[in-house]
């Protein structure tokens, strides 16, 4: 019973560090996003 607590203590503790670093490589401030430019696209002269 005891070795089944400190399995789920460390399993909690893994869990919580996971979570943490998926947020940190999520770029929060949007500038991870992919976003086209205007400038960039060329219609052509036909259509």
């Amino acid at each position: 019973m005891k070795t089944k607590k400190y399995i789920v203590a460390i399993a909690l503790f893994g869990g919580m560090l996971f979570a943490a670093s998926a947020t940190n490589l999520i770029d929060l401030n949007g500038q991870g996003t992919t976003q086209i430019e205007r400038a960039s696209i060329k219609i052509p002269a036909g259509g």
